[in-house]
């Protein structure tokens, strides 16, 4: 009996064992039929040239793919898509019976100008797949290159040394580079001396102190436009430099990065034309003034006193505007009378009016009270020679009638004895005029020079006025020339 019991028990025994070991072998086939992988990167941290132009990324299964498995990415870090690099998919797809695929990233190497630039792909999470911490979740790709920055310099051989702010000059300066730009770029400008862009000056006739560099281009231009300034003796240093907006793309040359203009109007020490004093002690010196005629001689010499204008600096003061009657006759008792020689460019049909100047004095005619018509420009460091210029002004003249100016005796005709009742003071004469005559100056374009053993000043000078009397027959013999509605006047002054 005992012997049975045993043998059951053994049975039991060696069934349960069956039993157990058949369960547990059944748990061990279901693992395998429902497991997930883990996926991770083949390469945690690579660093690759951009000049390759592309980098394969890896990613591995723990084990073959049952199925179709899609495998998601995600982008990051200091390089950025489309500028720096692009792909082509963010999702690759891992077929059955395989363990690994690959995402293809396209490296731009011509926009990459930065050495540390780094792409970071890191996988995104799936129910297809699990991402275990202790592989590699992310893959890190560092952009190399041996950057060579395309270098801009300023083009400063053939800039001015300074310039006149009275002539509002505008200098193209020229910025050229040493290798064509694949992209446009941007330079900042920078200025020294305490010109201020919009009040004294603009860049490209606005405001914006920043140039672009097209790409495809070895060099480019910007403009400086100095504004006028009427300021005899200004003197300033001004220093223009250029700077890249992003120094990653742009380098500038140390050499040829800025450029300093003297914006400058010296003063002109006009000494060398007032030698002889006036006569009759009338105020200023004795000069010389001519006209230019048809054969290009200089005629109608006449002495005009001026001076150097103590208020209006570079200014030649000419006392009563003496400094345009070249063209008049101011012999008393000739063909109309003592009148400005202006009268001569006037012309009229009939020889019954002539110009009222009032005065009997030859320094005291004058058309109205403007005793600045000669503005002088020098350039710094030459005051000796340089340009003549004028400031836009209108003269006035009453007509009267050529009766009332010349009955009686000198002293005793009728202007002459209104001009005495009036101190020589024209606005305040009653006297009847049929006609006010003006006259403008609009502009003088000449040179003057000191250098000379006889200094000399020559200018055109353009006249207009809408009077029917003005220059309503020219005068024979002087070149005076229509321009428009503008008549053209040549003069040269020089000391006596």
């Amino acid at each position: 009996m005992m012997k049975n019991l045993t043998t059951k028990f053994l049975k039991s025994t060696i069934l349960m064992v069956a039993l157990v070991l058949s369960i547990a072998s059944c748990d061990k086939v279901d693992e395998g039929r429902n497991s997930i992988p883990s996926v991770s990167f083949e390469t945690a941290l690579i660093s690759v040239n951009t000049e390759t132009g592309e980098y394969t990324a890896v990613v591995n299964l723990s084990e073959p793919a049952r199925k179709d498995i899609d495998i998601k990415f995600q982008f990051s870090g200091t390089a950025i898509e489309n500028e720096h690099y692009t792909v082509d998919t963010k999702e690759v797809t891992v077929v059955e019976g395989q363990d690994k695929a690959s995402v293809k990233i396209n490296i731009l190497n011509e926009n990459i100008w930065d050495a540390s630039l780094e792409l970071k792909i890191t996988l995104a999470p799936s129910a297809d797949y699990v991402i275990l911490p202790t592989t590699n979740t992310e893959s890190v790709i560092m952009f190399t290159k041996d950057i060579v920055l395309p270098i801009v310099s300023l083009e400063t051989e053939a800039l001015p040394v300074s310039t006149n702010p009275y002539n509002q000059d505008t200098i193209a300066f020229t910025v050229k580079l040493d290798q064509q730009l694949t992209v446009e770029r941007e330079l900042n400008l920078s200025f020294e001396g305490g010109m201020v862009i919009g009040t004294d000056f603009t860049i490209n006739e606005g405001n914006n102190n920043v140039i672009t560099i097209p790409e495809g281009v070895s060099e480019t231009t910007f403009s400086l436009e100095i504004k006028k300034k009427d300021e005899a003796g200004f003197k300033n240093d001004f220093k223009i430099s250029i700077a890249p907006s992003d120094p990653k793309y742009l380098a500038v040359s140390q050499d040829e990065s800025s450029y300093t203009l003297i914006v400058s109007d010296p003063l002109v020490d006009l000494t060398p034309i007032l030698r002889v004093s006036a006569l009759a002690g009338g105020a200023g010196f004795q000069i010389y003034q001519a006209i230019k005629a048809t054969d290009d001689s200089w005629v109608g010499k006449v002495v005009i006193n001026s001076s150097q204008n103590t208020e209006k600096k570079n200014y030649l003061k000419t006392h009563k505007n003496q400094i345009f009657i070249s063209a008049f006759d101011c012999n008393s008792n000739l063909t109309g009378g003592d009148v400005l020689r202006l009268a001569d460019m006037l012309k009229f049909d009939t020889s019954d009016t002539v110009i009222a100047d009032y005065g009997a004095s030859k320094t005291t005619r004058f058309f109205s009270t403007s005793d600045s018509l000669l503005r002088f420009v020098a350039e710094e460091g030459n005051t000796q020679k340089g340009k003549l210029s004028t400031a836009n002004q209108k003269f006035k003249a009453n007509l009267i009638l050529r009766a009332d100016w010349e009955t009686g005796t000198n002293g005793n005709k009728q202007w002459h004895v209104d001009s005495k009742a009036n101190g020589g003071d024209i606005t305040k004469s009653t006297y009847p005029t049929f006609a006010t005559m003006e006259v403008e100056l609009v502009k003088v374009e000449g040179t003057y020079d000191f250098t000379l053993e006889d200094p000399e000043m020559i200018f055109d000078a353009w006249f207009k006025s809408s009077s029917p009397y003005f220059m309503r027959i020219l005068p024979d013999g002087l070149k005076i020339t229509k321009d428009g509605d503008m008549y053209k006047v040549s003069y040269k002054l020089y000391p006596r």
